[in-house]
């Protein structure tokens, strides 16, 4: 009704990309995915659509919402929000070649390059400060539900890193605020390969799903990028920053501050343990990996040697 460009519509499927928001796939003549907003309002909806169109004519490779018939490109319908995208071009990849993880970390380095420029005052600023005893209080309630829960390996994994990260964070070696100390601007906040795609000559062709923009040190998004990509993994997260680097500076400063503030955030992160056991979303079950929680600050060793500033960050 509302997107003349589909044409005629074949089917129309609802796929899982996410545990919020809803997508469906919509088959023509060519792909389409409808978005339905969850989360975000209407006015921040808008101001998103406002920064992807604007860097879709910079960067081909940003996936843009299409218009509708009346130039609009959120539509209201039966109390929801929705847009349209066309597919992204190239493919998806779940584990990244260091090629691809060189391509993805200039693509990120132009993304921010062309975000600075927008204002970011209607997307949030994350604080991080949190209250030990009241966070202690909360892993407390997230134990007593998993045990709870049926017993099956998410429900394990679930229990053996809750205990981990609620041992981590009572210790007084735990911190649990961080000032941030370099420039915040605007970030893409999830930048990972379920939202990037890659033509055959492994570049960075498509990048989506916008919906966590924020204003945070790009240093901050680069190594959000590095642990939810490589798990942190050497080779590749040293190959993602040497792509980033090629297409914008990065100074040892600026990594040291975006590791510590993504660290902190890492470690307090209890997300998708709140979206299972205490509200019953069972689409957040895939976002609780089945390994042991292990605090940033050890996972960021592991790829601090590679950089330059090793001592320093260590």
């Amino acid at each position: 009704m509302h997107w003349p460009c589909i044409g005629q519509c074949s089917s129309i499927e609802k796929i899982e990309c996410g545990a919020v928001n809803v997508t469906y796939k919509i088959h023509a003549a060519r792909v389409f995915f409808l978005r339905c907003y969850q989360t975000l309002t209407d006015d921040q909806i808008l101001q998103s659509h406002q920064i992807q169109r604007s860097l879709a004519t910079q960067l081909p490779f940003v996936v843009a919402p299409c218009f509708t018939d009346k130039e609009l490109t959120l539509i209201k319908f039966n109390g929801a929000s929705y847009a349209l995208y066309p597919a992204a071009h190239g493919r998806s990849v779940s584990e990244l070649s260091s090629v691809q993880a060189q391509s993805a970390g200039f693509a990120l380095a132009q993304v921010h390059s062309a975000l600075a420029l927008h204002d970011g005052s209607a997307f949030p600023t994350i604080t991080l400060h949190w209250e030990k005893e009241a966070w202690l209080l909360k892993l407390e309630t997230i134990i007593k539900r998993i045990s709870q829960a049926s017993s099956c390996e998410d429900s394990y994994w679930a229990m053996r890193r809750v205990k981990q990260q609620r041992e981590h964070l009572a210790s007084n070696n735990s911190e649990h605020q961080y000032e941030i100390a370099t420039q915040r601007q605007l970030i893409h906040g999830d930048y990972h390969q379920a939202n990037l795609f890659f033509d055959r000559h492994s570049a960075v062709s498509g990048l989506i799903d916008w919906d966590l923009l924020q204003n945070m040190p790009p240093a901050y998004d680069v190594i959000r990028a590095c642990a939810y990509m490589f798990q942190m993994d050497p080779l590749l997260s040293s190959a993602f920053i040497d792509g980033y680097t090629l297409q914008l500076p990065l100074t040892g400063e600026e990594l040291i501050d975006g590791a510590r503030a993504w660290g902190m955030y890492a470690d307090h992160h209890i997300w998708p343990l709140e979206q299972v056991y205490l509200h019953n979303n069972v689409a957040a079950k895939r976002f609780i990996p089945h390994q042991d929680f292990v605090p940033f600050s050890q996972q960021w060793c592991r790829v601090a040697h590679h950089l330059k500033n090793d001592k320093d960050i260590r």
